[in-house]
């Protein structure tokens, strides 16, 4: 008999245990979805459960998903990030596509600190209230993909403006970039079954990589990297600079220009930056995570790769007679930190980005609005 109630003890202990630890996870989730209501505005049940589904693929390509939002990320209307906007451009309105990656969409910056939307209200400034700066990049779009949505779906917005701000180094992942699959059949709304996704699972996995000291995190990169080479053959990885990627890169660029032009916007190209463009001492576990980003180059290969697609964009905004700022040169407020990671922006950033671009747009843009564009540009070059 002791022995009978001893078992009912230890079961007993067992259902408490697990009943408290199914209340904990219940409310940990209502918390974090409460907190989402309140700080991103993000409805409690949205089915939008990761920056995943902000993305979506149809006739047109690949692009941001209408009215989406999940956490600081909000999808406007026409399925860009920022505020709604007209599908057709006011009379009198100049309208600015910035088009790129997750350097444009914007990672790190507080909400409306992203430097379209910085660009948008120094060019406010000078110009007026009627500009609009809409921002078509997303998350890991691939230039050949900027092309394609340029030509598909960007095109009917009537852009006076396009920025373009290339990532080489896409070029150095295992398959050349190519355009976005398009799918051709009819829109499907996510899964009720998304809105029950837990989100506080994700918020601790990014709290715990907060606390893994920098000097452990190198190592654990390093690790994913060596194993990651060893699962190849020989040579599989670039250490300097791949010629064919390099040539297809300004040949997509090239192409991306002639686009823009097609329909029927003027041109503005930027040149890539990353934290290693300075003359200070290169952060060699920052320059890791670069490369635990990129495991088929090394972090030498990433950098000459960077320099290298530097002068191909150059000469090909020279070549096609469009104007080209070179953001390496950027700078900001003495002792800002204009870099969150090796390449995506802090405001502070953003706001270096947006005074460069700002200036060069003011002067394009002349024949459209009246601008004063008297403020310095970092560096520009226009081609003959």
């Amino acid at each position: 008999m002791p022995r009978e109630t001893n078992g009912r003890a230890v079961m007993r202990a067992i259902g408490l245990g697990l009943g408290l630890t199914v209340i904990f996870a219940l409310a940990l989730e209502a918390t974090v979805r409460i907190d989402d209501a309140i700080r991103f505005g993000t409805p409690l049940f949205s089915r939008v459960a990761s920056e995943r589904e902000l993305i979506v693929r149809d006739s047109l390509g690949e692009h941001g998903r209408p009215h989406a939002r999940y956490e600081k990320w909000v999808i406007n209307n026409v399925g860009m990030r920022g505020p709604d906007v007209p599908m057709v451009k006011p009379p009198g309105t100049l309208r600015v596509v910035t088009a790129g990656a997750s350097e444009t969409f914007g990672l790190y910056e507080t909400p409306g600190h992203e430097f379209p939307r910085q660009l948008e209200d120094t060019l406010r400034a000078r110009c007026g209230p009627h500009v609009e700066v809409l921002n078509a990049a997303m998350v890991g779009m691939s230039l050949p993909t900027v092309e394609q949505d340029l030509r598909l779906r960007v095109r009917a917005l009537g852009p006076d403006v396009v920025e373009l701000y290339p990532s080489p180094v896409q070029y150095l992942t295992d398959v050349r970039p190519e355009p976005a699959a398009r799918d051709y059949s009819p829109p499907v709304p996510l899964p009720l079954s998304f809105a029950l996704h837990p989100r506080a699972a994700e918020r601790l996995r990014d709290q715990f990589k907060q606390l893994v000291p920098t000097w452990l995190a190198t190592v654990l990169r390093r690790e994913d990297i060596e194993r990651e080479v060893r699962a190849h053959p020989a040579g599989w990885r670039f250490t300097g600079v791949p010629q064919d990627r390099l040539a297809a890169y300004d040949a997509d660029v090239r192409q991306t220009i002639g686009t823009i032009r097609s329909i029927g916007a003027i041109p503005v190209v930027a040149i890539h930056a990353n934290a290693f463009d300075g003359e200070g001492h290169l952060d060699e576990p920052l320059l890791v995570t670069w490369e635990h980003q990129y495991y088929r180059a090394t972090g030498d290969a990433l950098l000459e790769f960077e320099s290298a697609a530097a002068r191909a964009t150059m000469r090909a905004a020279n070549d096609s007679g469009v104007v080209f700022v070179d953001l390496r040169r950027m700078h900001g407020a003495p002792g800002a930190r204009l870099f969150a990671d090796y390449s995506h922006f802090t405001d502070a950033g953003a706001a270096s980005v947006a005074s460069a671009l700002a200036s060069v747009v003011s002067d394009v843009a002349g024949p459209i609005v009246s601008c004063d564009a008297r403020a310095s540009v970092v560096h520009a070059g226009f081609g003959p």
